[in-house]
């Protein structure tokens, strides 16, 4: 233990190995349970034979319901001190963001498997409700477990490099562990085997709960006090306060601007398991460049921190984004030739993944600015915000896929698996199938060109994010951090 400690203390990190591995475990956990649904979703509505149009405005009348949710709560996260509360403290122990975890993380799991429970036998109209109360009250729990839970990379430790290290190797992590259960997944419905999409989820949800269980005990938060600010003004958190805190952070505005554009255009998710299943066979064909490019997907996504060091992380963000954008337009324009199609494929995804990977480096540095502009501890509100951006803009895109394939000519299919609706022996015309190719293909290179060139106008340095990281911690003064920074901000 000794030892431990001592290495610790020489590097300059604030967490223990045991305490890293709690939170990674617990991220991954919550990360699936997201997935699953985002994977999951629009085939499972497609299957149960809803008019995508009526799907796609179900959809987005969630988001805006889910907005006020994300809001108000990012607000509580920060003005409120639950651990003050005697009643809440012995069930949710120390900490600034954990005691929230603590306290509902276990909604996330229920209300997943809830939602994919819709009954079989209803209509189209009672599945559409049953669609909206339990997607609305799914996004409603995973405001409460993701808020906390990225809030904590900030009070886990002071140490950006530190920090970096622990996204690089969650987010690594992360990417592996959805492409193997998004197989899993895509083998249990396919028409191979033809286990109902139900049924995975159900399964799937149990197993993440009890990954998201550690993290609750398991972790301790090492950088709770924000130094070098007016006590006074640091207990004092008004809806005004939070109001300037996402005013100020204009750095962050211009990050969830640009995951917006990106990933509300990344429609070929909503499609891809369609367009793998009509256009080339199988369902299952398109995980053949997954298995392929995983081993150098691995490999580059590991060297994206010494990538980051070295030449700055908007830099590495937007040449890995341009080139994975090049090699997708590519592809649209060869259209549907598997073997070249897996080859580009293949070829695009180490650059994806560290595009990716580096712009999960860059939400805590615009939280680090804006509590040494302000004075606040704002990590809930920018966290909830980020939040509803990623839920919002997954939604969109899905809903915005299956908007445009319901305007082609597609014939749906009540289904449970890709095994039924081979039974079902239908032939999409040529119409759908162009349709299908354009948002699985054009839509999203569309979106990641526009999102590289929003971030063009990101100006927060990383070695003043670290000057800025240490005064926040109260390692330096104002002052000497003034002096320091290589512009006034």
């Amino acid at each position: 233990m000794g030892k431990a400690k001592q290495k610790i203390n020489q590097e300059g990190w604030r967490t223990t190995k045991k305490e890293r591995r709690s939170y990674i475990i617990g991220d991954l956990g919550r990360t699936l349970e997201g997935y699953i649904v985002t994977a999951m979703m629009s085939t499972f509505m497609i299957f149960q034979g809803i008019n995508m149009a009526a799907i796609a405005g179900a959809m987005l009348i969630v988001k805006i319901i889910d907005a006020f949710d994300d809001v108000i709560f990012g607000y509580l996260v920060d003005r409120i001190h639950i651990t003050e509360w005697k009643s809440f403290k012995k069930v949710t122990g120390e900490g600034k963001y954990l005691p929230w975890y603590r306290l509902t993380f276990f909604l996330f799991p229920i209300f997943t498997a809830l939602f994919f429970c819709m009954p079989r036998g209803w209509g189209a109209g009672g599945k559409l409700a049953w669609f909206f109360i339990f997607y609305l009250l799914y996004d409603l729990s995973y405001t409460l477990v993701e808020v906390p839970m990225q809030s904590m990379i900030v009070t886990l430790t002071d140490n950006t490099d530190e920090r970096n290290s622990i996204l690089q190797t969650k987010t690594i992590i992360n990417s592996i562990a959805t492409i193997g259960a998004g197989m899993i997944w895509t083998v249990a419905i396919s028409e191979h085997v033809g286990i109902g999409i139900r049924e995975v989820a159900l399964v799937s949800s149990v197993a993440f709960f009890f990954m998201m269980l550690p993290l609750g005990r398991g972790v301790k938060e090492h950088n709770t006090t924000l130094a070098n600010a007016d006590p006074k003004e640091t207990e004092k958190y008004s809806l005004k306060d939070m109001w300037t805190c996402i005013k100020t952070n204009k750095y962050l505005m211009i990050l969830l601007l640009s995951t917006v554009i990106t990933s509300c255009l990344q429609t070929g998710g909503a499609v891809g398991l369609l367009v793998s299943y009509y256009h080339f066979g199988s369902s299952l064909v398109m995980a053949i460049p997954i298995l392929i490019s995983l081993l150098p997907v691995i490999l580059a996504q590991m060297q994206t921190r010494k990538l980051v060091n070295r030449f700055g992380k908007l830099k590495v963000f937007m040449v890995c984004g341009v080139i994975g954008a090049l090699i997708q337009m590519s592809i649209y324009f060869v259209g549907p030739i598997f073997v070249i199609c897996c080859t580009l494929l293949v070829v695009q995804a180490p650059f994806g993944n560290v595009s990716n990977v580096a712009k999960s480096f860059f939400l805590p540095d615009t939280i680090e600015y804006t509590r040494y502009k302000t004075g606040k501890d704002c990590s809930g509100i920018c966290n909830a915000l980020s939040s509803f951006v990623t839920k919002l803009t997954s939604s969109v895109s899905a809903s915005l896929g299956l908007f445009i394939l319901g305007l082609s000519n597609y014939i749906p299919v009540a289904a449970e698996s890709f095994e039924d609706l081979q039974r079902a022996g239908v032939t999409q015309p040529k119409e759908a199938m162009d349709v299908m190719w354009l948002i699985y293909a054009l839509i999203p290179l569309i979106g990641t060109l526009l999102g590289v060139l929003v971030m063009g106008f990101y100006k927060l340095k990383d070695q003043d994010v670290a000057l800025m990281a240490r005064c926040n911690a109260g390692e330096i003064t104002r002052e000497e951090c003034e002096a320091q920074l290589s512009k006034k901000y």
